[in-house]
């Protein structure tokens, strides 16, 4: 750690004899200020700069007063300077402080007026070099919001490196290859019958999930849920709960089952659907996996009972689901909106654009439901072209409001957390549904951008140069800044000033414990998908290096440590996780969706002994999981 001390002064503060004088001094000669009763006065002790970016310490009160400081950083003048400084950041003095700023402060009560500010590294970009001030901001009476000692001596330290934007983004290697056959997708006829064989031999780990598959399976046909139901409002949070992610709870209000059933005009007595789109695509494999040879067992529904179940999910949401007051389908952002228990819609600076996240979300299982279908047969001509133009429709709506967004989220201030996890899903979405379509046209866009009325504004190729950190790369600065320079102490979000290999952007959220290593989770789990929809096409994804060097398996690699050292689903601690990477920004968060991208990773690269070593403990992990029957990976894993 760099650490810039500000005067002789910050270097005396040896016995609390010593501090007291030192601070009282500092806060008489700060500017000319006086310590009489209500004046603010402090000082900065300094600059550090270490793992978790550059931050200033300090303190700051008002004379006699208990009460915590909001402090205001500038850059070049002091704020009450006749050239009015540069405003770079707010902050508080609330931290513990020992009694010799007790003394300097006349608080016997309050006592919190130390501050250990992060200073983001964007900020620093333009500020760099320039003189620093702090000015404490009173609490009480009318005296001036005056600069602490220390202020203009204290400069801005230097910037992080900037992340350069490579001329070109490397291609995946390989050539579209067209096929008329089904299925494409998400799985060739030829995995499907390698993994029926591997779930009928007793004792496999296939077997084991194969049945759990079956099961699910009959509940689903069997359970009183309304299975006609649909909707067709403007309500986001009624798609994503009937449409597209069946967990609860899911996002935003998560409306309840009363208001489901009400919205989606459900029969009485029966449930509203939660998640069609993966219920018809288990149903769809299930099926599949008996016509390719997997053994129907005891008690569980025939293929053609499952297929059936399936099929008449997915009809009734093409026939009637995302349909305007007019009956059109709902295809820009302003025809969605999201809103509150009350009823009035959320506005905020980005419009509506989770429609594209919810129908991403839901689109791929329906995508890989009706590819299952026409692999076997199950649907007439007919059947195939209504569920075809409910797919280009789904289609035209992510392309459209994907581009908004982008273009909307590039000029926001937090620009570089546009490479996420959300639009990892819009490009699984629309790379899927282009394969299903066989459109080489919509797949290059999504892969590559295409041009004119085609284009994807971020494709895949660029999203995966940024999403996934590489070899001595640099951290992207446009993030939402640290508010704290402890990640326990910090929310919503926390970076650092450093980046390891195989490191995700999305690993800034930091709302919950859940958050912060399952959102990355949720981007590598899109990009397996991606990888495996790309296999079958004739591209080869998990070769696939970015610029900076960044690959599936070194992402994968960089978690699993956390899951060999913390253990999957368990909390991340300083004690145990000293052998990974960049750690400190995981303290407290749980190791959760791990798993799941373990035992693809180990499947796909079978060479890496890290993945392999840890595929045991993680399936049996997963089996716990409300993720275990996820239908698109089934089977992507080592027997």
């Amino acid at each position: 750690m760099a650490f810039a001390p500000i005067s002789k002064c910050s270097r005396l503060l040896a016995t609390s004899a010593a501090v007291a004088l030192c601070l009282s001094l500092a806060a008489v000669s700060a500017f000319g200020q006086k310590v009489e009763a209500g004046r603010i006065v402090g000082h900065i002790d300094g600059i550090a700069v270490d793992n978790s970016g550059a931050h200033i310490k300090g303190w700051a009160c008002q004379h006699g007063r208990p009460e915590s400081l909001t402090v205001h950083i500038y850059a070049n003048e002091a704020a009450s300077a006749a050239a009015k400084g540069i405003f770079a950041l707010a902050g508080k003095a609330d931290l513990d402080e020992e009694p010799a700023v007790d003394a300097a402060c006349k608080d016997t009560i309050g006592r919190k007026h130390r501050f250990d500010i992060p200073i983001p590294g964007a900020i620093l970009v333009k500020l760099q070099g320039m003189p620093l001030f702090v000015h404490g901001i009173r609490v009480v009476g009318n005296v001036e919001n005056a600069a602490i000692a220390g202020s203009g001596t204290t400069k801005f330290p230097d910037a992080p490196p900037v992340r350069r934007e490579p001329a070109s983004y490397p291609h995946v290697t390989g050539r579209y290859s067209s096929l008329d056959e089904h299925p494409r997708v998400f799985d060739t006829r030829e995995e499907l019958q390698d993994i029926a064989r591997r779930a009928s031999k007793q004792g496999t780990y296939s077997s084991g999930r194969y049945a759990a598959l079956a099961d699910r399976v009959h509940r689903d046909l069997t359970a009183k849920v309304d299975w006609d139901a649909t909707y067709s409002g403007c309500d986001l949070e009624i798609y994503l709960r009937g449409f597209a992610y069946e967990q609860k709870p899911a996002y935003g209000n998560d409306r309840s089952d009363d208001e489901l059933r009400a919205a989606m005009h459900g029969k009485p007595g029966l449930a509203p659907p939660h998640g069609s789109a993966i219920v018809a695509a288990r149903a769809a494999l299930y099926a599949a996996l008996i016509k390719e040879g997997a053994a129907q067992l005891p008690d569980a529904p025939s293929a053609s009972d499952a297929a059936a179940f399936a099929k008449r999910i997915l009809l009734v949401w093409a026939d009637h689901g995302f349909r305007d007051g007019k009956g059109a389908f709902r295809r820009i952002d302003e025809s969605y909106c999201d809103l509150r228990p009350d009823g009035k819609p959320v506005v905020t600076q980005f419009g509506t654009f989770y429609g594209a996240l919810t129908h991403s979300r839901g689109v791929i299982y329906s995508v890989h439901a009706q590819d299952l279908l026409q692999g076997i047969g199950e649907l007439s001509r007919d059947e195939q072209q209504r569920l075809d133009a409910f797919h280009r429709n789904v289609f035209e709506t992510i392309r459209s409001i994907h581009n908004q967004e982008y273009e909307i989220d590039r000029k926001w201030k937090y620009s570089d957390e546009i490479y996420n996890n959300q639009f990892v899903g819009h490009l699984t979405a629309l790379l899927s549904i282009s394969r299903l379509l066989n459109d080489q046209e919509d797949f290059d866009a999504a892969l590559n951008g295409g041009d004119g009325a085609l284009a994807i504004k971020l494709p895949w190729i660029e999203l995966f140069d940024h999403v996934i950190y590489g070899q001595n790369d640099t951290p992207l600065l446009n993030i939402t800044p640290n508010m704290s320079v402890d990640p326990l102490k910090n929310h919503s979000a926390y970076s650092t000033a450093i980046v390891a290999p195989g490191e995700i952007n999305d690993r800034y959220r930091h709302a919950n414990p859940a958050q912060t290593i399952g959102y990355p989770m949720g981007s590598l789990q899109g990009l397996y998908m991606t990888a495996e929809l790309m296999k079958n096409v004739g591209l080869n994804a998990y070769a696939y290096r970015g610029s900076h060097g960044q690959s599936l398996e070194m992402a994968t690699d960089y978690y699993a440590c956390f899951a060999k050292y913390a253990g999957f689903a368990k909390v991340i601690a300083a004690e145990n996780s000293r052998k990974c990477p960049d750690a400190q920004q995981y303290y407290g968060v749980i190791v959760n969706g791990v798993g799941e991208n373990v035992l693809i990773g180990a499947y796909r690269f079978p060479n890496d002994e890290n993945l392999i070593a840890l595929d045991g403990s993680a399936k049996a992990e997963l089996v716990h999981s409300v993720f275990s029957l996820e239908p698109i990976l089934f089977g992507k894993w080592r027997d």
